[in-house]
């Protein structure tokens, strides 16, 4: 599955070609992976089933045309929580659900919103020290070698970010991330937020805001943008501008308020 996750992330038709030639080598090279290589290349890549990377659609759009899939998505993300339920325990669950989709009307958006998961994953990776800031000082190399101008550095933020530590769940016989549950995301998608990451931390444009991950490429949000707008102060996690009440009140009108 790390091979196939690494094709569909992939950043343009370039990078998926690329990134398939070194997939299909390694296949090559295990016998009982021969099969599955075959099957891979005559159901996945033909004319009728080939539109399935990150590239094909715009950032933060669902990256299948199936709407069926992309409930199914849904279901095993809010409902199931990617776990095997028996009917009678899923049958619940599921009128929950439906009843719940019926009565909440969504409006449609035109800009990428970050989902709450997304949100309780940033405040959760903070708390650990997971993600920080990285500051370059201008007498440093790294600041003298940059070819951006001092005005493209100001909108810039670099961000850094650590693998979350795991943990082996006896229940589910697999290693999580020693994260809540509810703010936790499969190894896989968790990888696509640190690959190809330099040592000095993505470059976060603050203006746009945008992020250079792969995550970011697929989702149009990650955990980088939202660090970096929630500690600059200049929009909160949700993506909100932040209001501040520069107004001067006297003392004494302030106390006569605070006893009303």
């Amino acid at each position: 599955m790390k091979d196939i996750h690494a094709l569909h992330f992939a950043l343009s038709e370039l990078d998926f070609h690329q990134t398939l030639t070194v997939v299909q080598g390694k296949w090559a090279e295990k016998a009982e992976l021969t099969t599955f290589s075959q099957y891979f290349s005559k159901y996945w890549l033909n004319h009728r089933v080939w539109r399935w990377q990150c590239f094909q659609t715009p950032s933060g759009y669902a990256a299948t045309n199936n709407p069926c899939e992309t409930f199914n998505a849904a279901l095993k993300r809010g409902v199931t929580m990617r776990r095997k339920l028996k009917v009678g325990a899923l049958i619940p669950q599921l009128l929950l659900l439906y009843s719940n989709e019926r009565m909440v009307s969504r409006p449609f958006s035109t800009i990428c919103k970050p989902d709450a998961r997304l949100v309780r994953r940033v405040g959760a990776m903070a708390r650990a020290n997971l993600l920080s800031l990285h500051s370059t000082s201008k007498s440093s190399i790294a600041f003298l070698l940059s070819d951006s101008t001092v005005d493209e550095q100001q909108d810039v933020v670099r961000v850094l970010s650590r693998p979350s530590p795991r943990v082996f769940d006896e229940t589910r016989r697999r290693t999580l991330e020693d994260l809540p549950v509810s703010s936790k995301v499969n190894k896989l998608t968790a990888n696509m937020e640190l690959r190809g990451m330099p040592t000095s931390g993505w470059a976060v444009d603050m203006l746009t805001p945008s992020c250079p991950c792969k995550f970011w490429f697929k989702y149009g949000c990650c955990i980088h943008v939202l660090y970096a707008l929630e500690t600059s102060g200049s929009m909160d996690v949700m993506g909100r501008e932040t209001l501040v009440n520069r107004a001067r009140t006297r003392r004494g009108r302030l106390e006569k308020l605070v006893k009303l």
